[in-house]
C-alpha cells in the first residue's frame, strides 16, 4: 500500500471512530464495507513466509476469516488475542484465519517481529498494492469478514470492542461440520496443524 493510501486510511479510521463516539455507537455499527450474503471477491496473496494462499483453495478446506488490520491501529491490537484464540480452537476443524496487513511500506520490516511479540500463529499477508482493500471495500480497521465454503460473505464486522470474539465464534461454529465424537471425553484433544506463522513456520 502506498504511503498516501495508508495516510488516507488512517484519517478514515479516525473519522469513523469520532463519528461513532459522537453518535454514541460502537464503530461496528457504522455502514459495513460488504453486505452479508455477497459473493466474496477472489484473491491470491502471499504470506510473510512466502506461501501463496488462494481463496478458492482455502474454502475447499473450510470457512475463511479475513482480518484487515495494521500495526498502528489500537483496536486491531485489541482484537488479535481473540482472533488467535479462534484460530487455535477452530483451525483443526477447517477454519482459516488470515490477517491482511494494510501497513504502509515504512512498517513492512516491523511485521515479523511485531507478530512474534504478540504471539500470532495464524497466517499474515501484506496487501502491498491495496487490491484486497479495494475489492473488499475496507474503510475502517479492524474489519473482519467471514466467508463460508460456498464463497459467500456471511458476517462483516468493523471496529472492535471486548467481547466481539464471542459473537464471531458463534458465526464460525455455525459454518463448521459437527465435531467427531462430540460429547465424548477427549474429543477435543486433536492437535492444531502447524500454522504458516510470521516466524516462517510452514514455509514451502
Amino acid at each position: 500500500m502506498s504511503g498516501a493510501r495508508s495516510s488516507t486510511l488512517r484519517v478514515a479510521c479516525l473519522a469513523a471512530s469520532l463519528l461513532a463516539a459522537a453518535l454514541g455507537l460502537p464503530s461496528r455499527a457504522l455502514s459495513a464495507p460488504f453486505a452479508d450474503r455477497s459473493a466474496a471477491p477472489r484473491f491470491s496473496i502471499r504470506t510473510l513466509s512466502g506461501k501463496k494462499l488462494d481463496l478458492e483453495q482455502l474454502r475447499k478446506k473450510g470457512p475463511v476469516l479475513l482480518d484487515f488490520w495494521a500495526t498502528w491501529c489500537k483496536p486491531c491490537l485489541g482484537a488479535i488475542p481473540e482472533l488467535e484464540a479462534i484460530h487455535e480452537e477452530y483451525a483443526p476443524r477447517g477454519l482459516t484465519v488470515l490477517g491482511v496487513s494494510l501497513d504502509g511500506p515504512r512498517n513492512y520490516a516491523k511485521l515479523r517481529p511485531f507478530a512474534a511479540r504478540l504471539g500470532i500463529t495464524y497466517p499474515l499477508a501484506i496487501d502491498e498494492e491495496g487490491l484486497m482493500q479495494q475489492r473488499y471495500q475496507v474503510r475502517a480497521m479492524p474489519t473482519t469478514i467471514l466467508i463460508d465454503t460456498a464463497g459467500v460473505v456471511v458476517k462483516v464486522t468493523q471496529g472492535y470492542r471486548p467481547g466481539d470474539g464471542d459473537e464471531l465464534r458463534a458465526a464460525v461454529r455455525a459454518l463448521l461440520p459437527e465435531r467427531r465424537g462430540a460429547g465424548v471425553p477427549g474429543a477435543d484433544t486433536a492437535a492444531t496443524a502447524p500454522a504458516d506463522t510470521a516466524s516462517g513456520a510452514g514455509k514451502p
